[in-house]
């Protein structure tokens, strides 16, 4: 799924001040501006100084921050596509629970994540050799879970998920690594606690039915 309208990159961009680089140290500088809250109102933290996001620009990102929402955004939107299966294909009760949680948690935040880099005016750089996503299931995994059901379908759904909660994690580390934008590092930090317990539920959940 295209997640935004391919940008034209130049050397260096300057429109209604912002500035766009696209070397290796890419940096995106916007001017404030407001950004979508969490689901009930809650706004995430900007970071080590204790302010919220209200009022207040998502900053300035780099490559690593860039690349990292643009390809997270299609990852959860697999993790969405792959919980609602759930309801049409005879999930047993665990597994219905743990996909409708994990729907409800990351649609929202596919649109915090988009509306972060529509703020920063990001070019599309899905296209430019860094398409790898950790842990996305192949066309043929998702026909097959699509077509399971029953026990045969939690079997596939939480093996699927965990190797998809894993990519996710891996993913999230390497732009606490690499990047630098303080938002963008603690949806990271987030990403990974959330995903972390999940595994550790999907795993024994895993062992109980096998």
């Amino acid at each position: 799924m295209s997640i935004r309208k391919a940008a034209t990159i130049g050397s260096a961009v300057l429109m209604s001040g912002v500035v766009l680089t696209t070397s290796s140290c890419t940096t995106v500088t916007v001017a404030p501006a407001s950004v979508a809250s969490s689901p009930g109102g809650s706004m995430m933290g900007s970071g080590s100084e204790g302010h919220t996001m209200t009022n207040e620009s998502v900053g300035t990102m780099t490559h690593a921050d860039v690349m990292f929402l643009e390809m997270m955004i299609p990852h959860h939107e697999q993790a969405v596509e792959m919980s609602r299966l759930a309801s049409t294909n005879g999930a047993s009760p665990g597994v219905q629970q743990l996909a409708d949680a994990i729907a409800a948690a990351q649609g929202p935040e596919i649109e915090q994540m988009k509306s972060w880099l529509d703020e920063a005016q990001a070019p599309d750089m899905m296209g430019a050799g860094h398409a790898s996503m950790s842990g996305i299931l192949t066309e043929s995994q998702m026909t097959q879970l699509a077509a399971a059901t029953g026990a045969a379908f939690d079997r596939l759904f939480l093996e699927g998920m965990i190797g998809h909660h894993q990519g996710a994690i891996q993913m999230a580390q390497d732009v606490i690594d690499a990047g630098d934008n303080s938002m963008v590092n603690a949806l990271a930090k987030k990403f990974i606690a959330a995903q972390t317990a999940e595994i550790t539920q999907m795993q024994s959940m895993r062992n109980w039915s096998s």
